[in-house]
């Protein structure tokens, strides 16, 4: 669960593109970082996702740590190339849920990251369509933890969706998804621990955050983890 909240604390502060590519060109955060040859076509394939809204610096962190591994240019342009096909997939989805373009980098890096958690389409569609604003990518984080610890899905985005109609939102609705995994570990049915968690709403215990020591070495693995299925 913890982290889950620093993948939500890292999400959240994606960059809006194309802003995270102003302070520093993506050839001069590349170069001497990954192969030479390869930069040009990273360079265009990041800017093209630039253009499309999509969260650019996730893309320039993969690239970076796939030359950190000693990976070929040749295979980090193709795992770019992945990464921006998953990109635009969740863009799609987000569009197609109701989301009003332009859609935000953040809310797609959120998307993406729910999906690999366990989340389908479904789901997310139905959390969007509830949600019509930033609350939506900690209640995703929220469900997606919950579905990855085997609550069924249509149950955990019931009980995360009445703690956004209390009135709960960002961490606070992690606290709830952690809530009922405590229960699930103190012997109780998934059922009971989403009952039991629903009837404390919106009073769940609230978690201390994540030390400043350990987001910090998390933030680069946490950050790829967003396309980790393609890590080159």
């Amino acid at each position: 669960m913890k982290r889950a909240a620093l993948l939500l604390t890292l999400v959240m502060a994606v960059p809006t593109a194309p802003h995270a590519l102003r302070a520093q060109s993506v050839r001069a955060r590349l170069e001497g970082r990954v192969p030479a040859s390869s930069i040009p076509a990273i360079d265009s394939l990041i800017h093209e996702a630039g253009r499309e809204g999509l969260p650019t610096d996730l893309l320039v962190q993969k690239a970076i740590e796939g030359g950190a591994k000693h990976v070929s240019g040749e295979r980090i342009v193709k795992a770019i190339e992945l990464n921006i096909d998953q990109l635009r997939r969740a863009q799609t989805l987000l569009v197609s849920a109701g989301d009003m373009p332009p859609v935000t980098p953040s809310e797609v890096a959120a998307v993406v990251w729910a999906r690999k958690r366990g989340l389908d389409s479904a789901t997310v569609t139905r959390i969007v369509s509830a949600i019509p604003d930033d609350r939506r990518a900690a209640a995703l984080h929220a469900v997606a933890d919950l579905v990855f610890h085997q609550f069924q899905a249509d149950s955990a985005t019931d009980l995360i969706l009445t703690a956004v109609r209390e009135g709960m939102h960002g961490g606070r609705l992690l606290d709830v998804s952690y809530a009922a995994v405590q229960e699930i570990q103190r012997g109780h049915t998934r059922p009971e621990a989403l009952a039991m968690v629903e009837r404390q709403l919106p009073n769940v215990p609230t978690q201390p955050p994540p030390a400043k020591s350990t987001l910090e070495r998390a933030r680069r693995p946490i950050a790829a983890s967003h396309t980790e299925s393609v890590t080159p």
